[in-house]
């Protein structure tokens, strides 16, 4: 995995698939799945663009015409939303901002369809990371467990050849995450961040 795409899937899952349901979905308009600055953004913009084009079906050009105009990145991906809801060019979409909740509700987009589509995300990333699909995703977080441990677990699973449930069943109130990676026989520092390594509680 290249250097982008980890800071890209850290940076996810250190912010949308953290926050709970209830806490992303109480707001008329959720928040982008991605929580930068204009500084952070500028770090990779090549790789954003790349990225934002492929999950919102958007060409590059436009997307980079937008930011270049000086448009900020948040402004960018709720026009790319709504555009994505909507059917509607993203150009056009982008053009009507003012105040997205009402952008959205002129162009007949539901607030249900934006939470689908962020909960939709929010799935296929956590999917993506843990090595499972994303009904296994979503009936482990249904069964109570958090995104952060269903990756830790999807880790290990993959690396032990195991079943993410089994991994997620030796996790105890007096063990930790290199504990349990261990007693797989895996070496939990080949895939978390250095900051994370052992004792992960």
């Amino acid at each position: 995995m290249t250097d982008f795409k980890k800071k890209l899937f850290a940076g996810i899952l250190g912010s949308a698939l953290l926050l709970t349901a209830s806490q992303v979905f109480a707001r008329p308009m959720p928040p982008p799945p991605m929580h930068m600055d204009q500084a952070q953004f500028a770090e990779n913009i090549g790789g954003w663009v790349k990225h934002l084009s492929e999950v919102y079906g958007v060409d590059k050009a436009q997307i980079e015409s937008a930011l270049n105009s000086g448009v900020h990145i948040h402004d960018v991906q709720q026009a790319l939303i709504l555009s994505k809801l909507s059917g509607k060019n993203f150009s056009d979409v982008l053009a009507m901002k003012t105040d997205w909740p009402q952008v959205a509700e002129k162009l007949g987009v539901k607030r249900e369809q934006v939470e689908e589509f962020h909960r939709q995300q929010m799935l296929e990333m956590l999917a993506h990371n843990s090595g499972v699909d994303t009904k296994t995703a979503e009936s482990l977080l249904k069964d109570g467990y958090k995104p952060k441990d269903i990756t830790i677990a999807g880790k290990i699973a993959q690396a032990a050849g195991k079943d993410i449930k089994s991994v997620l069943g030796k996790r105890k109130i007096n063990n930790t995450w290199s504990d349990v990676a261990k007693s797989f026989g895996v070496d939990i520092r080949k895939f978390m961040p250095k900051h994370e390594q052992p004792p992960i509680e």
